[in-house]
């Protein structure tokens, strides 16, 4: 297995302070600041209770907006959608609550062509996909947000006709993301429950979502994520037959497949081919019990992928520590034709990587540890992609869900 790597010292990363905003079941938002290299002094900012119990989180850096998407899980039969505004340095004001379908788990923005802001949200245990206005009709620059918070614009339920392949898993339908197309015109949603990849169009006259043919995948796969990769040469709607692949992990049977997206010249809805599958273990034995969680793509041609309750041994820096326990993340190279190839697995720090992300530029990846109850920041070789060792952590934060960078 890949041993933790000793941070160089001609590393270069961050130059300046940024806020990093963690969410947690213990029903909290918390703000870190995490200091320049070499020292990478992570701190605690502020603690606010979030009144949502959140799942997700989605930030807008430049209006310095932070919404908080709470499942409402336990006894609550809706969800939440909380408004925060942040300060420079990540303190956090509340501005408004909605209430929402029950189980929120995933948040994006998205806009049509007349100036319209929007959060599209799913809903795990609601079984739906909600969307929101979040800036005044008249306002066509995207600055001058809804005075009372976010307006509900659309409802869209699911209903499944028969349990899947696993019937405690897939009683139901259970949409897990919302992702934005390359083109921004369409919007995918995997949904773990009922064995299909969703996809809707945007109406760019009032940002209203239509629905496409779903397309099905594996049974008992249990689609969670998933990420687009576009070639470099696509710009904006110029998206050709063959630039977007699309990634998807699956929680249920622990695997990775690509899919060629291909767009009709009439802008009618994109079909998507498979092309690949694998474990997201690549080689190596799928631990009992394991369940991927989270994918992002890192550069041009880097995949990483999060897996929990898969703890393994990993070496340590120095020969004369004890191996370390963690959790892996899964690394892969993926390639233009949609093929793709397993490099390795690395320590993701602790235990249930339920949520990371990596920094802008690349060579720093937060990782929200649901068990461990920390986050921990990983150095990552920016340009061989390698992971090295943790440079900083903070723990006591809950159950972690998510963790986002304020850039």
């Amino acid at each position: 297995m890949k041993a933790f790597k000793s941070t160089s010292s001609g590393a270069t990363s961050s130059t300046v302070a940024t806020n990093l905003y963690i969410s947690s079941y213990g029903n909290t938002i918390t703000t870190l600041a995490l200091g320049q290299a070499p020292s990478y002094k992570l701190e605690v900012t502020s603690t606010i209770d979030s009144a949502c119990n959140p799942g997700w989180l989605v930030v807008d850096s430049e209006t310095r907006n932070l919404y908080c998407i709470g499942e409402g899980l336990g006894t609550s039969t809706e969800g939440a959608l909380s408004t925060f505004i942040a300060s420079s340095d990540g303190r956090l004001i509340r501005t408004s609550h909605s209430a929402t379908p029950l189980g929120g788990c995933s948040g994006v923005f998205f806009r049509n062509e007349r100036g319209g802001l929007f959060l599209a949200i799913a809903h795990y245990q609601g079984s739906a996909l909600s969307t929101w206005r979040l800036n005044h009709p008249s306002d066509t620059n995207e600055k001058q947000h809804q005075p009372n918070g976010p307006v509900l614009w659309q409802t869209i339920d699911f209903v499944l006709a028969s349990p899947g392949l696993n019937p405690i898993r897939q009683e139901m339908c259970h949409p897990h993301q919302v992702i934005l197309d390359p083109t921004g015109k369409f919007i995918i949603c995997p949904d773990l429950g009922a064995d299909v990849i969703r996809t809707f169009a945007i109406n760019q006259s009032n940002g209203m979502l239509e629905e496409c043919p779903a397309f099905a995948v594996a049974p008992g796969a249990g689609p969670r994520h998933a990420i687009f990769v576009s070639s470099p040469t696509t710009q904006g709607a110029a998206v050709t037959a063959r630039s977007v692949l699309l990634y998807v992990v699956f929680e249920l049977t622990n695997t990775i497949t690509s899919y060629k997206a291909t767009y009709p010249p009439n802008g009618s809805c994109p079909s998507f081919k498979a092309i690949e599958t694998s474990s997201t273990f690549g080689d190596n034995p799928i631990p009992v019990g394991a369940a991927v969680a989270e994918i992002s793509l890192v550069g041009d041609d880097l995949i990483i992928i999060s897996n929990r309750n898969s703890p393994l041994s990993f070496s340590a820096s120095s020969s004369d520590l004890s191996p370390v326990k963690s959790d892996p993340l899964s690394i892969f190279r993926v390639y233009p034709d949609g093929t793709f190839k397993f490099l390795e697995l690395a320590p993701a720090g602790g235990s249930f990587p339920r949520h990371f992300s990596v920094n802008q530029a690349g060579d720093l990846i937060a990782v929200g540890l649901q068990m461990s109850g920390k986050v921990v920041i990983l150095e990552r070789d920016a340009e061989n992609g390698q992971i090295l060792e943790p440079v900083a952590e903070v723990d006591g934060l809950g159950e972690v869900t998510c963790v986002v960078w304020d850039e």
